[in-house]
């Protein structure tokens, strides 16, 4: 991996809160009858054998869920795009962050149409990001533990991971354009590319999109 996307990754740790879709008939909560949790917004996995669960909703929750939309450019025809969620603490931002996006290298800055483009139901690789026709489309993790240390997924091998959106559908409160749901299992690594932890049977249900 090339310094330079090393040296986005870092400032990926502070940008944040900032066609072929599935439609259909939910509650806004989420509760279908496999619905694995009784918030709109949640995520839920194992890391290294510990269960995970963040969840919010729009009005009192320990977390909030929010649009995530980082990117990274070199002049005018080089943009590594993020559309994606973030699901953080907000008793300490500087712990317990979950997101998740999909990146997509452009040779110009994107419409509104084409950033919801990225985003459709179906299996998705791993991405890396580099800034250049080198950049790999696929999906991205970010997450920061409960000790406040940043665990990435494109710092290191994806080989024999998935990432899957389940669903994607209209938010009727209007504060985003879309809800999608993903599961997946990866690798993350430090910011060197080190010292991996798994994350197993992770599942997403977060905002994404501008409205």
């Amino acid at each position: 991996m090339r310094t330079r996307t090393k040296i986005f990754l870092l400032g990926f740790i502070i940008i944040s809160l900032c066609s072929c879709q599935k439609e259909i008939s939910f509650d806004i909560n989420g509760n279908t009858d496999d619905s694995p949790s009784a918030y709109p917004f949640y995520f839920i996995t194992i890391v290294n054998g510990s269960t995970i669960k963040y969840e919010a909703d729009d009005l009192n929750s320990r977390y909030a869920c929010g649009i995530s939309q980082p990117s990274n450019s070199f002049g005018l025809t080089d943009y590594d795009i993020y559309e994606g969620t973030v699901i953080m603490d907000q008793m300490d931002i500087t712990k317990n962050i979950i997101r998740v996006h999909i990146l997509k290298y452009f040779d110009h800055d994107p419409s509104k149409a084409e950033r919801a483009d990225m985003i459709r139901t179906g299996i998705y690789i791993f991405g890396a990001g580099d800034v250049s026709p080198m950049t790999v489309n696929g999906a991205s993790i970010h997450y920061v533990d409960a000790n406040g240390n940043d665990w990435f997924s494109e710092t290191g091998s994806q080989a024999g991971n998935t990432f899957n959106i389940t669903e994607v559908i209209d938010n009727p409160t209007g504060l985003s354009a879309k809800i999608f749901t993903a599961k997946f299992s990866c690798k993350l690594y430090d910011i060197n590319g080190a010292n991996p932890i798994q994350m197993n049977n992770a599942t997403i249900r977060g905002k994404i999109l501008s409205p």
